[in-house]
């Protein structure tokens, strides 16, 4: 090729990139009237996922299930409070305090990790220590991929392996 092909067909490429740039940039625009796509409405996504087998909740209907799940649990944890005579209240003092067992339900729901069980775990004053002891102690059974989703309930008489073991799946 000699020097003046070269150049032709260099010439050639920009005058074929500039006819492009000015057609792409002040030729006709596309058409406007095609029909916008419908947005369905909450409703009718709502039955389309139930349709699948979903559960659709909204976060007040989610945040009045957890309550109505602590109190249950408080309710079950209540005693019925009887009134107490000069007799009973002599006779607690004599025999040693029952130590009190704490009893919550923990819900697990996807993305939760180990950390955030324990940390649950602790508030409801089911495991003493820190969340990152709990975490670790998870991670060196090897089951910290293995979240069982949903909920479980669990109380303070139980050991933490019991409480790993209905929390976490075996591998």
């Amino acid at each position: 090729m000699t020097a003046k092909t070269l150049t032709s067909f260099a010439s050639g490429l920009l005058l074929a990139a500039v006819v492009c740039a000015i057609v792409y940039f002040f030729g006709p625009q596309q058409a406007t009237n095609t029909k916008a796509e419908e947005k369905p409405t909450v409703e009718e996504l709502k039955s389309l996922l139930a349709d699948e087998g979903y559960l659709v909740h909204s976060e007040e209907e989610w945040n009045q299930a957890i309550a109505e799940a602590k109190n249950t649990v408080e309710k079950t944890e209540e005693q019925p409070k009887e009134e107490a005579t000069e007799e009973v209240v002599e006779e607690q003092k004599e025999e040693p305090a029952d130590p009190v067992v704490n009893s919550t339900v923990v819900t697990v729901s996807e993305g939760m990790t180990s950390y955030e069980v324990g940390k649950a775990l602790i508030s409801a004053n089911i495991i003493t220590g820190n969340a990152w002891d709990f975490a670790n102690l998870v991670e060196k059974k090897g089951v910290a991929k293995y979240l069982k989703l949903g909920t479980h309930e669990i109380n303070s008489n139980m050991t933490t392996d019991e409480i790993i073991s209905i929390i976490f799946k075996n591998k």
